[in-house]
């Protein structure tokens, strides 16, 4: 479904001629140096957005605003009005470049979207002002963790405005002491007796008696609604105003409504369910010709209406009028007749392809039949814009009132909680799945064969989730047996990896718990030849094998598995595929002495891939091989090529850029802050059970703790990871690390002492172990003797190339050569050609 933007939304609205300048509060606002965050928090009718807009139009600087209504309670479509309204305001291509975040069809991290716009929000030159209005609407929690994350990392050159009618679930308290807010509230919003004075004067209100303002203070207490209500009832002879806020609907029903022509009391009736008033809308709901004409005069009448675009001719009603007239609206009509306006009213919005906003409308009427009928209809467009969390909310009321959802709806539903990691929630809505069949027989209609392979795939897919392998492949296998569905969602692209640089930490990587690589070899083998050896997924399968038998060591399998695994990487241009798979190449070529290999691989890859999360994990992917040459200023500028918004946090899967971070600072003897970030990345793995990622922080640690002479915590901090490492056939993850071998060489020594432990890290294992770390030692320790350009001469002696194909591969002369040579073997302790291919051979160049 292409979605239909509401440009309105992030258009600053007008502000009436008769708004008086406040300029107490505007200085409040441009408040200098800007706190983060500006928080309006009143109730209805203080005035949040008259003012903010007021300062809006007079600020020098870009000003980013966004009106919110209750449908931006889903993240995908909250944060791109926002990506929108900072597009129009700096005049960027913001929502442009960031697009691709949305078109995951699968919910990307919500976590990648903040850190996408904070990305972008640093690179801007000039200040910028984001306004939100009416955020009291956001009710998801979800939203709230993401705008907590993003005023936390803000730059300091972005300054943000939310105005609420309710206090913000926000951590105010803890940035109130990091004097990061200013809070402008009812006290501050409220008129003072020289206020109401010129406002009255500018609305030329003749206030026949000295104490008219007096009055209206006391009655009001400066409360702009009841400030502008009274004037309006003054200009109409039309009575007084109670000062208490509960006699508000009755006031402007019986002292403004009533005294409207009756023509405009039905117009207001039958458009205020109505969001955005676009007089073409308005004509097609009420049968009449003259909509703009009645929205200009009610808005130039100050009843509570509102200009949003002078260049579309939308409008708005104030929320304290659209509140009174539903009340009024639900007391005139019957149930029949209310009925009928709203699937009018709706149907319109349908049909100009504002699904969302007629879906929103039926349901808060709750014609729920309707509503589902409109979901299932725009389900598969749904789906595949990324708006799951709203299509969640949808259902979560149809549910509530007991409405049987239409089962295709039920199933994507339950998709997409799963995406959302509401496993347990998923789990239910399946198993009232199978419940409805006991019932209805569903599953036996010819017309549901696609939905119950869905079904099969997706209980699959949560027993991989929890962990519970053997389901799942049981369920696997049963899918296989029963074959492809080609129907409608058989073509629904999955966006299986938005950041991650391994493949262990997605879904489908079972967290690094690998079973028996002879099991899996022979499963891969049967997925392969079948007619799913077709589908995007296989290119993960390709993938996911690969990274474990580069731990089992097994390099001329690993690289096959890659090639493979890359041409679906190509074929679906799926860049969460692609660069983990070059990720993993470039390791096979340093653990094969061939680091230069691997950065060009890497520059590639860099020069193929623009979005910034994965150049900062290419970069760390540099700065490691440059550490393990020994380069450790290149290392250094090349992980910092890129400026984090905070050192220490782990963000986006960037628990690589930390670790090689961390073996920066233990090349540069900073052993205890070293120590620290990677028992940081530790409890951080520890929390989502990542073990690949637990055990490589815990090797990094037990380094540490050796290098700070506490062996018997380095023993310690390094036994469970070898547990888990012989558990599930983990060795390069150790063998990688530079310095581990005198570690692991110890600890078999403290092993050999403790029987206890010996048991639970069998001794061949460790042996293999102290075999390949030493051998990449040796690996480290004489390759890096070598120049580039002598590494690319005993790469091509290795290949059996001769002098004279040497030299005209590096375009050099044979005598150039010569002299490279005689240095290689010189360098390598070695007097011939013969052995120095054999000593190559023996690290696996």
């Amino acid at each position: 479904m292409q979605a239909v933007w509401v440009y309105s939304k992030i258009t600053v609205p007008k502000v009436s001629n008769t708004a008086i300048d406040r300029n107490r509060l505007y200085s409040l606002l441009q408040r200098t140096p800007h706190p983060r965050v500006t928080i309006v928090q009143a109730a209805a009718g203080y005035g949040k957005t008259t003012i903010l807009s007021q300062w809006v139009h007079q600020l020098e600087a870009a000003a980013a605003w966004l009106s919110i209504d209750v449908m931006d309670n889903d993240p995908s479509r909250f944060w791109q009005y926002i990506l929108k309204a900072v597009a129009h305001a700096t005049r960027q291509l913001i929502d442009e470049r960031l697009e691709h975040l949305f078109d995951l069809k699968y919910m990307p991290s919500l976590e990648l979207i903040v850190d996408s716009l904070l990305n972008e929000l640093s690179l801007l030159e000039s200040p910028l002002h984001i306004i939100l209005d009416d955020y009291h609407h956001i009710e998801l929690d979800i939203i709230h963790e993401m705008m907590t994350r993003l005023i936390s990392y803000l730059p300091e050159h972005v300054h943000l405005s939310i105005a609420s009618r309710t206090k913000l679930p926000l951590p105010l308290a803890a940035w109130r002491v990091k004097n990061w807010i200013s809070e402008i509230g009812i006290e501050a919003l409220s008129f003072t007796y020289q206020e109401v004075e010129t406002f009255y004067q500018k609305k030329d209100i003749i206030m026949n008696k000295a104490d008219f303002c007096e009055k209206i203070m006391d009655k009001t207490g400066g409360w702009a609604a009841g400030v502008q209500l009274a004037g309006i009832s003054e200009e109409r002879n039309a009575g007084s105003l109670d000062n208490s806020i509960s006699f508000v609907t009755e006031y402007i029903i019986q002292e403004i409504f009533s005294t409207l022509p009756a023509s405009t009391q039905l117009f207001l009736l039958q458009t205020s369910m109505l969001k955005v008033l676009d007089p073409e809308l308005c004509n097609a709901l009420t049968d009449r010709e003259n909509s703009y004409e009645q929205l200009a005069g009610l808005a130039d009448l100050g009843i509570f209406t509102t200009r949003l675009s002078p260049k579309k001719q939308t409008f708005r009603y104030h929320q304290l009028l659209a509140e009174v007239l539903e009340q009024e609206r639900n007391n005139r009509y019957t149930r029949e007749q209310l009925e009928t306006l709203v699937k009018k009213a709706g149907g319109l919005l349908y049909a100009r392809g504002e699904y969302n906003t007629a879906i929103d409308l039926v349901l808060e009427q709750r014609l729920y039949a309707l509503a589902d009928q409109w979901i299932n209809e725009q389900l598969l467009e749904i789906f595949y814009s990324g708006q799951i969390r709203l299509l969640i909310q949808w259902v979560d009321r149809l549910r509530a009132a007991a409405y049987p959802v239409n089962v295709e709806t039920l199933i994507i539903y339950a998709v997409s909680l799963t995406t959302t990691q509401d496993i347990q929630k998923a789990n239910m809505v399946m198993k009232e799945l199978d419940e409805r069949h006991t019932r209805e027989g569903w599953k036996d209609k010819e017309e549901h064969v696609e939905l119950v392979s869905i079904l099969l795939s997706l209980k699959a897919y949560v027993y991989l989730a929890i962990g519970d392998l053997d389901m799942f492949l049981h369920l696997l296998k049963k899918q296989l047996k029963r074959g492809l569905v080609r129907g409608k969602w058989y073509h629904a692209p999955v966006q299986y990896n938005p950041y991650h640089s391994r493949l262990t930490h997605t879904s489908l990587g079972l967290k690094g718990r690998y079973s028996n690589l002879d099991e899996a070899r022979a499963f891969s083998n049967i997925f392969r030849q079948t007619e799913f050896k077709d589908q995007h997924i296989m290119g993960y399968s390709y993938g996911l094998f690969a990274e474990q038998l580069y731990e089992d060591n097994q390099l001329e399998e690993v690289l096959l598995e890659i090639n493979e695994g890359l041409q679906y990487a190509h074929r679906f241009d799926d860049r969460g595929l692609y660069v983990p798979l070059c990720f993993l190449k470039g390791k096979v070529f340093m653990v094969q002495g061939q680091a230069a290999t691997a950065h060009d691989l890497w520059n590639h890859v860099l020069s193929q891939v623009p979005e910034w999360y994965w150049q900062r994990s290419i970069q760390a992917m540099k700065g490691l091989a440059y550490l393990r040459e020994n380069k450790i200023e290149e290392a250094e500028t090349e992980l910092f090529k890129t400026e984090r918004p905070n050192l220490l946090q782990i963000e986006l899967g960037q628990e690589l850029w930390l670790l090689v971070y961390c073996r920066l600072l233990v090349a540069k003897k900073a052993w205890q802050e070293a120590l620290n970030r990677s028992m940081q990345v530790y409890e951080y793995a520890a929390a989502l059970e990542q073990v690949d990622l637990m055990m490589e922080a815990s090797v990094l640690a037990a380094i540490c703790y050796k290098e700070l002479k506490q062996g018997n915590l380095a023993y310690a901090t390094l036994h469970p990871a070898l547990v888990t490492g012989a558990q599930y056939g983990y060795k390069r993850i150790f063998a990688d690390e530079s310095g581990i071998y005198p570690l692991l060489k110890d600890y078999q020594l403290y092993n050999r002492s403790k029987s206890a432990l010996q048991e639970e890290v069998p001794p061949d294992y460790l042996e293999e172990l102290l075999v390949l770390s030493k051998r990449a030692e040796l690996l480290d320790e004489d390759v890096n003797k070598l120049t580039s350009r002598e590494k690319d001469v005993l790469r091509l002696l290795i290949s059996g190339a001769s002098n004279r194909e040497m030299a005209n591969q590096l375009f050099l002369s044979e005598g150039t050569i010569r002299v490279y040579l005689t240095r290689v073997y010189s360098k390598l302790e070695v007097k011939s050609r013969s052995q120095a291919i054999l000593r190559a051979k023996e690290w696996d160049v």
